[in-house]
């Protein structure tokens, strides 16, 4: 199995941030967006990459910008 990407992991881990920060599981924010909470799960731990119309429906659900989840991004990623 290959490693996740770690631009993957950092923005499924802002996700995870957010989504925890409003009192939301993970089935509330599947629903949202018409995913089940195991894809969800998937994005969340960086294991799936987030293609860029899925991330802007998570921003709209959110109430964040885009730039978001790449915000505090270590400058070590390649």
């Amino acid at each position: 199995m290959a490693l996740s990407h770690p631009v993957d992991t950092h923005v499924g881990s802002r996700l995870r941030q957010r989504r925890a920060l409003l009192g939301m599981s993970q089935t509330d924010l599947g629903r949202a967006v018409g995913l089940t909470f195991q894809q969800v799960q998937k994005y969340e731990r960086g294991f799936n990459r987030i293609s860029s119309s899925r991330l802007f429906e998570f921003a709209k659900v959110l109430d964040v910008p885009v730039s978001y989840f790449f915000d505090e991004m270590p400058g070590n990623v390649l």
